[in-house]
């Protein structure tokens, strides 16, 4: 029996080095190969319209050299101007249009969460996390699935392009802050990404060892992202968080660290069984940690809609039940954003639509359509703060003597 343990072993560290030449090679291979992510590029007028200005003031800008010389390509006999998300919000910039979370209010963060797989949350909180950015906010989108298609969705080829450390791995067992080094640039100017790998998923097994549960210096193993995302937030609007689908120590982490969960479901008898559950683990882990926990907003998206009498009839029985929780927007089955995840580019990166242009244009609807009604609650979570701070102040300045 030992001589068998003894060869599986030797078996398996054979295999891990030959894997990692292999891995070697592969990138070799790729090299200029390696696929760049782009931005969609747009006229002036349409610029302009996202800029939230007239096409003769980014010409007027552009010419007194306040904007920088427009790019040009050839259409036709003329030239035109073209622009992309972020030039637009470098003018955005320059005309003080650009959005920022208000004075006095802090990052907000956003985790899109459920213990059950293939309910959307990977597609909602990566064209979440785009729509800020296309909106201009200041983004860190958080991978904290192993699976890594997020961070495959921004060109990153996990254990290729990334190595030890550039992931949410060493802020949560080493320091809080090491997660600044795992943060990186994407194509998008104002969305940064922590990349996630399949070595992530140690996390899970590593937080749930008796020595991690006593490590004072780190605090409790599942508030351990509350307390790393501290370190950077000062640098962001508004922080999404992506969750495996479980509820290992990586997926408790992320809920332990929202001020807002959205929680993506299916109108599907499964899935709404799954959300009992989910709502009881819910209270468990606030009773055990309420001091560190802070969400104030929970609401509930339907996905993955389409018209047939038992979904709307499931969309009924979870209206009687979660009514005020759930939004108003849903999304619904598109091909468009089937074929968009199939080839690892969300709809906001799309430059002409594979499909046709009404199914492209529904998937874009949706999207905007949640994606506003989800912004709309983290303005509302700013503005509460506002006001709290206010009455806060007004409170401590009645109890000063006169």
């Amino acid at each position: 029996m030992q001589a068998m343990r003894f060869n599986f072993r030797t078996l398996c560290r054979n295999a891990a080095e030959r894997g990692g030449q292999m891995q070697r090679r592969l990138l070799d291979a790729l090299g200029a190969h390696h696929s760049v992510k782009t931005l969609p590029e747009f006229g002036i007028e349409r610029a302009a319209q996202l800029a939230g200005c007239t096409a003769n003031h980014i010409r007027n800008l552009e010419m007194r050299g306040d904007l920088p010389e427009p790019r040009l390509v050839e259409a036709g006999s003329i030239q035109r101007r073209i622009y992309d998300y972020n030039e637009i919000n470098r003018i955005r910039e320059i005309i003080g249009k650009r959005p920022r979370r208000p004075d006095g209010a802090g990052c907000v963060r956003v985790v899109f969460s459920n213990l059950k797989g293939g309910v959307a949350k990977t597609t909602m909180s990566l064209h979440f996390a785009q729509y800020l950015a296309r909106e201009g906010y200041r983004v860190l989108l958080v991978d904290a699935d192993p699976q890594a298609t997020t961070t495959s969705a921004f060109g990153f080829i996990p254990d290729l392009d990334l190595q030890d450390g550039d992931d949410l791995f060493p802020a949560l067992t080493e320091a809080p802050d090491r997660l600044s080094p795992a943060v990186k640039h994407t194509h998008w100017g104002t969305l940064d990404l922590i990349p996630a790998r399949l070595a992530l998923q140690y996390s899970d097994w590593k937080l749930s060892q008796p020595e991690e549960r006593q490590n004072e210096a780190l605090g409790p193993p599942p508030v351990r992202l509350h307390r790393a995302l501290k370190t950077v937030e000062d640098r962001y609007d508004i922080i999404v968080v992506d969750t495996p689908p479980s509820l290992g120590m990586l997926a408790l982490n992320a809920i332990a660290a929202a001020n807002l969960i959205v929680m993506p479901i299916v109108p599907h008898m499964y899935d709404i069984s799954s959300s009992v559950q989910y709502f009881r683990i819910l209270e468990q882990i606030c009773a055990l940690y309420e001091r560190e926990i802070n969400v104030q907003r929970l609401n509930i998206l339907l996905t993955k809609v389409d018209a047939s009498t038992e979904t709307l009839n499931n969309i009924a029985v979870i209206n009687g039940a979660y009514g005020e929780l759930i939004l108003s927007n849903r999304m619904g089955l598109t091909k468009e954003l089937q074929k968009s995840a199939s080839d690892q580019l969300s709809i906001y990166e799309i430059d002409q639509p594979r499909g046709s242009r009404d199914t492209y244009n529904r998937a874009i609807m949706m999207l905007d359509g949640v994606n506003a009604e989800i912004l709309l609650a983290v303005r509302q979570l700013w503005q509460q703060e506002i006001l709290s701070g206010i009455e806060t102040a007004e409170a401590a300045r009645a109890r000063v003597p006169a």
